[in-house]
């Protein structure tokens, strides 16, 4: 229902303006820019660092940290700045666009990278460079809150401005993203270390059928997200689960030196926001989201009256308490809900009555979680955090049949069959983590952790009849071969499933520097308490700072992927499946060609096994018989922000490929691209303005060959047109490409301050197909996806 219920246009096409935020009055006249420095490593602060102001590229002020390693620079006229970091046995540091605002605080944060002399000497890292955390793969990349929230035709949204990334491919329909072949699902996702993978609105789903793998709005507003940490594959031993990527998004801080709120009205609903100090506490800071949105007025507005009732509500809260220079103590709070209606008069409004769905659903989903950490001794750290999460979903599906309700149907004409599909689930966990590291000498960083997780399921899935569906494939069962349509039965469909179990998981490795190399071997042990069965995933990374420009590495290791809870559920038998394997191996080469301008490349090949098959439709029962594999290449140049402009280009080269063992042989994965270029830049030419683009190119998804049958049902009901799959991802849906352009501008008029922005996704409208719907009414294969400019419109004032 929802494919065609929430086009993204009546997402992002919304104009929002705030009424004046209250800002706490500061005795300067001016704005002020403060921070702190900390070891990458160690995690601990860095004392006596040289942190330097800078404009134009003129040093406007220099500072020291002190013992805890803050720093601040006060009366600092408002503009647009940025800071540089020095301290021996460190590589330099620079963080750009600081921008300074009258009254208000401006909070950076560095962790910096150790290095040889040689290195120190001629390197100077980005807040965009990859972790200084020798345990962590040179691939990863961390995008900062202002990257995240100015990426154009993301709209803020994290997972869409992902794309700037090499093997990521995200369109912008979706909040969602895939990576080197993988689907959506595949990805790791840790909020503040917390797996959460409820971290969008609306999934994508057609009755049974999962189709997209994504929602279409982010549960986090703009400006939530402080930071965003993205490995392509081959990540170290402490995280597992998934064999996808990992994407570590880390809940911005409060600043806890000035206070800001502010409230955003328009059509679709109210937002509201604190940032500041906590007022309970001198050393708690304080970061509060709250936001209800119904967009029903809007479908309206725009003539979408075939949508329906869509509505969402999001509470986000996090605190931050520095105890004492060793200690802090960080809770976290996240509520997203969710309903949506649709009723037999929107799918009248439907075009052609393509969309005939009826039903409703209700979802809401819950994190809670408090972490300490603790910095032990001069090179320790150790962090344990304890999460509560829990799912609840509830949703009918039905269908009307406007092409019976007579010439001109009306909702009392229209015949309707409701509440024909019935789900119930819900997931909740209760979990431990705990993760220790400490340099055992000047040459090695041992790390150690665990993770302890109590998993309650109670799903529920039925029909309450017969349900015939008009897509299948030639190997679905059918109880006459010559029928022309599945039928699904509740017999086989229904199923029910209420049971707790516990998943452990436990890791150690060690990071081992010896001249210029650096060896990381770790391994992971997890246990799964559905199937029974334990595993063990090895990993390795090598890394070889070639000169004081260059890095070489090559490495990898076993990952393993869960069976996510709804095949688990789907069938009595699923319980006993096991994990996807997958054997990772890559091997790249960095170099800074200057000091703003860095270039990557990194070729990969993946080897899959024990993949979880479903081989018939109408049967819920899977098993570990898949195979696959995944290979290619990526390839970065990135300019940070230097001379008034900002630039990186991508280009990925993938192929994967599956194989069911069914007896078709080999096909390409459902997310494969061939290949995928991306290019992305920023100019500022004053501190009041910024203008950004970019421009994506993907290669069209793969598609299953099929052939139309008409009439299927005969004289025993209305026409009806079927389509049989006859080969798995033989053909392809057209190229993906886009053009966004985004402005953002800021000023000041005497006390107030004017912040606003135009983001375009899509410029010159391009048909951008995501997938096919089929429509049994006409026998027609309608392409879902991008088709129209997708405007965001956004102002704010603040006093």
């Amino acid at each position: 229902m929802l494919h065609r219920a929430l086009p993204l246009t009546a997402l992002v096409l919304q104009v929002s303006v705030a009424p004046p935020a209250h800002a706490q009055a500061q005795q300067e006249a001016a704005g002020a820019v403060r921070g702190r420095i900390l070891d990458s490593v160690t995690g601990r602060a860095v004392p006596t660092a040289t942190v330097r102001l800078m404009r134009n590229q003129q040093v406007q002020s220099t500072v020291e940290t002190g013992s805890a390693g803050e720093f601040s620079f006060d009366q600092v006229p408002e503009g647009v700045y940025s800071v540089e970091v020095e301290e021996q046995g460190y590589v330099k540091a620079v963080q750009a666009d600081v921008r300074v605002v009258l009254r208000r605080v401006a909070a950076v944060e560095f962790s910096l990278l150790r290095g040889s002399d040689q290195v120190i000497e001629e390197i100077v890292v980005s807040a965009r460079a990859t972790s200084g955390d020798p345990r962590a793969t040179p691939n990863t990349v961390l995008l900062e809150r202002e990257e995240i929230r100015r990426n154009p035709g993301s709209a803020g949204d994290v997972f869409r401005a992902l794309d700037v990334l090499p093997g990521v491919v995200a369109t912008g329909e979706f909040s969602n993203f895939t990576v080197r072949g993988n689907g959506p699902r595949d990805n790791l996702i840790l909020i503040d270390g917390i797996p959460f993978d409820k971290v969008a609105h609306f999934d994508e789903s057609l009755g049974d059928e999962e189709i997209n793998g994504g929602g279409r709005y982010s549960i986090f507003a703009t400006n939530i997200i402080g930071n965003a940490k993205f490995s392509p594959g081959g990540w170290r031993a402490s995280e597992g689960g998934k064999n996808g990527s990992l994407l570590e998004l880390g809940i911005a801080e409060g600043n806890p030196e000035s206070s800001t709120t502010g409230v955003r009205l328009d059509i679709i609903g109210v937002e509201a926001d604190y940032d500041g100090p906590s007022y309970v506490s001198d050393n708690t800071s304080l970061l509060l989201s709250a936001r209800r949105f119904d967009f029903s007025t809007l479908f309206k507005a725009i003539g979408e009256n075939d949508i329906g009732k869509l509505r969402m509500t999001d509470f986000i809260g996090k605190s931050v308490t520095k105890l004492n220079d060793d200690h802090r103590l960080e809770l976290l709070a996240i509520y997203a809900g969710e309903d949506t209606k649709r009723t037999v008069e929107n799918a009248l409004e439907s075009e052609n009555f393509e969309d005939a769905d009826i039903g409703k659903t209700k979802q809401h989903s819950t994190l809670l979680g408090v972490t300490w950490r603790w910095t032990p001794g001069e090179a320790g750290q150790l962090r344990n955090t304890l999460y509560y999460r829990d799912s609840d979903l509830k949703s009918n599906q039905g269908e009307a049949f406007p092409d019976l309700g007579g010439s001109d149907p009306t909702p009392a004409t229209t015949p309707v069959r409701e509440n024909i599909l019935n789900v119930k689930e819900r997931e909740t966990e209760i979990g431990w983590r705990g993760d220790f590291s400490t340099l055992l000498s000047s040459q090695g960083l041992f790390s150690a952790g665990a993770r302890v997780a109590r998993v309650d399921l109670n799903f529920d899935h039925r029909l309450s009849g017969d349900w015939i569906r008009y897509v299948y494939d030639q190997s679905d069962f059918r109880s006459d071969p010559t029928q022309r349509y599945i039928v699904l039965t509740p017999g086989e469909f229904n199923s029910k499933l209420n049971t707790t179990k516990t998943q452990i998981a436990a890791y150690t490795d060690y990071a081992w520097t010896f001249g210029d190399f650096t060896a990381t071997p770790g391994i992971r042990y997890e246990r799964d308490g559905f199937s029974g069965k334990s595993v063990v995933a090895p990993r390795m990374l090598l890394s070889w700072q070639a000169d004081a420009v260059t890095r070489v590495w090559t490495g990898g290791g076993v990952f393993y992927q869960a069976p996510r809870y709804l095949d688990i559920a789907a069938d009595p038998s699923n319980l006993k499946l096991k994990h996807e394997r997958s054997t990772q191996w890559s091997a790249g080469i960095s170099r800074h060609l200057r000091d703003d301008l860095y270039v990557s490349a990194e070729g990969y090949y993946q080897w899959l096994d024990d993949l979880i098959v479903f081989d018939d439709r109408t049967l819920n029962a899977a098993t570990n018989i898949g195979k696959g594999s995944a290979a290619g290449l990526d390839l970065m140049l990135t300019k940070r922000m230097s001379e008034e402009w900002s630039a990186s280009a991508t280009y990925s080269l993938s192929r994967a490929r599956r194989d069911d063992k069914l007896g078709e042989g080999k096909y390409a994965a459902d997310w494969d691209r061939r290949n995928a270029f991306g290019i992305v830049g920023a100019w500022q030419p004053s501190d009041r303005w910024t203008f950004s683009g970019k421009w994506k190119y993907a290669s069209g998804r793969p598609t299953d060959a099929f052939v139309v049958h008409s009439n299927v049902l005969g004289g025993a009901g209305p026409v009806r047109y079927s389509k049989e799959l006859t080969r798995t991802n033989t053909e392809r849906l057209p190229a993906y490409h886009a053009l966004s352009l985004r402005v953002d501008y800021q000023r000041r008029f005497g006390p107030v301050s004017l912040v606003a922005y135009l983001d375009i996704l899509n410029v010159y409208g391009r048909k951008n197909g995501n997938a096919y719907e089929w429509n049994e009414r006409r026998g027609e294969n309608v392409i879902e996806g991008l088709d129209e400019p997708l405007p965001t419109i956004g102002l704010r004032i603040e006093y």
